[in-house]
């Protein structure tokens, strides 16, 4: 993660031709290497526009899968503890009810709805394996990301139905 921080750092410092200050003592040669005349050509030190855009792009995408998909999984940790509580509510309300009832039928299948919903979110945490940014390249940890969302968004849409389900039984 530091690797990924400092990288980002060094792009921002290039792009925007920041420099850093020069330690007490220290000369960065800018200031005494003669600059040349406005009629001649600089060499470019930064790299070309559709590279940068490229390697902006690349970047935009790693960590936009990232951020949908850390969205994803604090939505959900959200709603983990209204999960447990409609879990309670409901087992409370089967509890009242005769086994072979129509309506324990329906609790019992919401109540399993809600617990499926919850353990699918505790596998997915627990089998998370986020690569390192510092052992892999930017392409394999977009990737990763990129192929949790489809995972995350199930894991969505399964814990609203779960929850709308079981608000519908109040």
């Amino acid at each position: 993660m530091k690797n990924l921080i400092w990288g980002i750092s060094l792009v921002a410092a290039l792009v925007t031709g920041c420099h850093s200050s020069p330690t007490p003592g220290e000369t960065t040669g800018l200031a005494t290497a003669a600059r040349p005349a406005a009629d001649t050509a600089a060499p470019a030190l930064l790299p070309s526009p559709s590279a940068h855009s490229l390697e902006h792009e690349h970047h935009a995408a790693s960590t936009g899968a990232r951020a949908e998909a850390m969205r994803l999984h604090d939505a959900a940790m959200n709603r983990m503890e209204a999960l447990t509580t409609e879990q309670e509510r409901l087992a409370g309300a089967l509890a009242k009810l005769p086994a072979a009832s129509l309506r324990a039928s329906r609790l019992r299948r919401t109540t399993l709805a809600l617990h499926q919903a919850d353990r699918q979110m505790m596998t997915w945490m627990h089998q998370l394996q986020e690569p390192d940014s510092a052992t892999h390249s930017q392409a394999q940890v977009a990737a990763y990301w990129q192929q949790q969302l489809p995972t995350l968004h199930q894991l969505d849409r399964r814990i609203t139905a779960a929850l709308d389900s079981a608000r519908v039984l109040r």
